[in-house]
């Protein structure tokens, strides 16, 4: 299958809300509730109020229909059963996720969902891992015009060919990947280890794609999302729990409020430290002339006498002739006596 890619200066983004991402805007941090709440509705809204208090851009929500996840009579779908909410219920979270200026990530665990939860308000749906291999979820949504994720855990590149292409073909264009890995289910619910993240995948699928890639951090550190971020990450989104010592969904993945919080600001801190464009600040202008260097008579220099290599050194402060350019001097006319350790100037040349 031939891989999709766009001119090696072309840096593939998304437009979520009116915040455009790509690895060279600042990275945006998404606090994932997943389902944490466990189908307490009150817990659900708090969950929102402790994402904003911790500095969250948005909060992602696992929205569920569990007779279209497991077969009846498996545990699982009574699990899910009681963490279905209804459309009132999401149009609320939605809500509330806006009040505090959050996007509203939803994770539709039902390709019955994404149509509904797109009209009650929600900024980005996000295709779970789960159902990285569903042709209806990745149907859904495609052709809803809408922004987008495909959470790539789990996956082969076979399988993200898969995806990608299908979503491609079906007209979506507003959309971008989520790297990352997921061994909660079958490893004793550990959090990924360090080694296992391959955070250098984000720049080989942004290149292999031409998509923005984000990162699912499934780690229990509080700077793996800035070091995501260092690697290209567009958005890193971290499992929040409520409180500290709680033990729920996925709790071992999870940072409590003060982690979160401290792994928010470790990521303003990478924000604020982005610029590619190389322009020296006014502070740095004024050391430049302090730190560099000028073009100094070597030793006295008796008028009349043609520049030679050995009449010159280079000296601080700056601010005068730069030594870039000493070719152009050597060989010219001194009009004027030149004393050691005189930084030179034009007006002391003649004419050419």
């Amino acid at each position: 299958m031939e891989i999709m890619q766009k001119d090696k200066d072309t840096v593939p983004s998304m437009i979520i809300g009116s915040i455009c991402c790509s690895r060279r805007d600042r990275t945006i941090m998404i606090a994932e509730e997943g389902q944490a709440n466990d189908g307490n509705f009150d817990l659900a809204l708090k969950m929102i109020d402790i994402a904003s208090d911790c500095g969250a851009d948005g909060i992602e929500f696992q929205l569920s229909i569990a007779s279209d996840i497991y077969i009846l009579g498996h545990e699982g779908y009574s699990i899910y059963r009681k963490r279905e909410f209804t459309p009132t219920m999401i149009q609320e979270l939605i809500a509330a996720a806006h009040s505090k200026n959050m996007f509203f990530h939803a994770a539709c665990l039902s390709d019955k969902l994404v149509e509904t939860v797109y009209k009650l308000g929600a900024d980005v749906i996000v295709i779970n891992a789960m159902d990285l291999n569903n042709p209806r979820i990745v149907d859904a949504v495609s052709v809803c015009g809408k922004p987008f994720l495909i959470s790539t855990l789990m996956g082969t590149l076979e399988e993200i060919d898969w995806a990608v292409f299908r979503a491609k073909n079906r007209g979506a264009k507003n959309f971008g990947l989520l790297h990352g890995q997921h061994i909660m289910a079958s490893h004793k619910g550990d959090a990924v280890p360090v080694e296992y993240t391959q955070l250098d995948c984000i720049v080989m699928m942004e290149q292999r794609y031409a998509l923005p890639v984000g990162f699912v951090d499934h780690t229990n550190s509080e700077i793996m999302p800035t070091i995501a971020s260092s690697r290209g990450a567009a958005l890193i989104t971290k499992h929040l729990s409520p409180m500290s010592g709680w033990r729920g969904p996925d709790w071992q993945v999870c940072l409590d409020p003060d982690g979160w919080r401290r792994a928010a600001q470790y990521m303003k801190y990478a924000n604020a430290a982005r610029g590619a464009n190389k322009t020296l600040s006014l502070e740095e202008i004024e050391d430049r002339s302090l730190q560099r260097r000028s073009i100094v008579a070597a030793k006295n220099i008796p008028q009349g006498k043609l520049l030679e290599d050995e009449d010159i050194c280079f000296k601080r402060p700056g601010g005068g002739l730069d030594p870039r350019n000493v070719e152009e001097y050597i060989g010219r006319r001194v009009n004027q006596s030149v004393v050691v350790d005189q930084l030179l100037s034009e007006d002391i040349f003649g004419e050419l």
